[in-house]
């Protein structure tokens, strides 16, 4: 009757034993789960702080190019140190917003952390690393003042036209075309189409899709340059039926002055590439972008 009662006793125990047992474990790799993440952002804000510091020291006017190299470099390895860890991917970064680019693809699968540094003579040098969902790290160099024909060319990781982004627009198939500005030199800016695709550890730059009617050659990317002195806008716009690349369009100063970009400046009127059903950015020329008719506008005298 004991062995009976012992059995009996046994098998209403045990099952009671493992759920608290299950709880307990539950409950411990949460707390070790929650105080893990607890130490990666204390990890990360510790290095946003260092990160913040040494940018300000990057925008400080006065240093030479020697200690503009030291200091960036020092930020770089800083930075992809930090990005390793798994919450960096969605870790704000807030201190470095108002300083650098730090967008994510609205497909949420990368994200960007770009930046650019301005040496003694005035000419711009950029920086980027491309943190992936998975982790996976790509550093961007830089090549844009040796790259010759660069509307033409196909371009990676390693030789990259550099640019600072403000806009990703995800594209078919995997591509991406990405809005940037280049501070180029002392006396010309740049505004840039770039269009992009990325593998696990590589970045390809330069897709045949800017498309100009009458014109059998597709260029790879896009580039405007421009005065020092002018505000030159290049905006993408997205509705239910149409996405558009609307930006200035720019003319010398002179006829005299064609070719010499320091003298170009936008001269009111846009052009714009719109997407096709193939996947391409079609250009047309002087596109009006009007504001919606008031009912003032009958009024309106145009001057002489």
């Amino acid at each position: 009757m004991f062995k009976i009662y012992q059995s009996l006793l046994i098998y209403v125990i045990t099952p009671i034993m493992k759920y608290f047992l299950s709880l307990f474990i539950c409950l411990l790799i949460g707390f070790n789960s929650f105080s893990m993440n607890v130490d990666t952002a204390s990890l990360i804000y510790k290095s946003e702080i260092k990160l913040d510091k040494l940018f300000k020291e990057l925008r400080k006017r006065g240093n030479s190019n020697q200690d503009y190299l030291s200091i960036n470099k020092e930020f770089k390895k800083e930075l992809n140190e930090v990005l390793k860890l798994d919450a960096a991917f969605t870790y704000p970064f807030d201190s470095l917003k108002s300083t650098m680019s730090t967008i994510t693809s609205p497909d949420g699968e990368f994200r960007l952390f770009n930046w650019n540094i301005e040496m003694e003579s005035g000419i711009n040098t950029f920086h980027c690393f491309i943190l992936k969902k998975k982790g996976n790290i790509i550093e961007l160099r830089d090549n844009y003042r040796f790259i010759q024909n660069p509307e033409l060319k196909n371009l990676n990781q390693r030789n990259w036209y550099g640019a600072l982004y403000y806009k990703i627009i995800p594209m078919k198939k995997g591509k991406y075309t990405l809005l940037g500005w280049n501070g180029k030199d002392a006396i010309t800016t740049q505004k840039v189409m770039e269009t992009m695709s990325l593998s696990r550890k590589s970045a390809k730059f330069g897709f045949d899709i800017f498309e100009f009617p009458g014109d059998r050659i597709k260029k790879k990317r896009i580039i405007l340059e421009y005065s020092n002195t002018a505000y030159v806008s290049l905006k993408h716009y997205s509705t239910k039926n149409e996405q558009q690349i609307v930006f200035s369009h720019l003319s010398p100063s002179t006829p005299q002055m064609e070719g010499f970009y320091q003298y170009y400046y936008p001269d009111l009127s846009t052009d714009r590439f719109i997407l096709t059903n193939k996947g391409n950015w079609l250009f047309e020329s002087d596109s009006e972008i009007k504001n919606p008719e008031t009912r003032g506008d009958k009024d309106y005298n145009k001057p002489e």
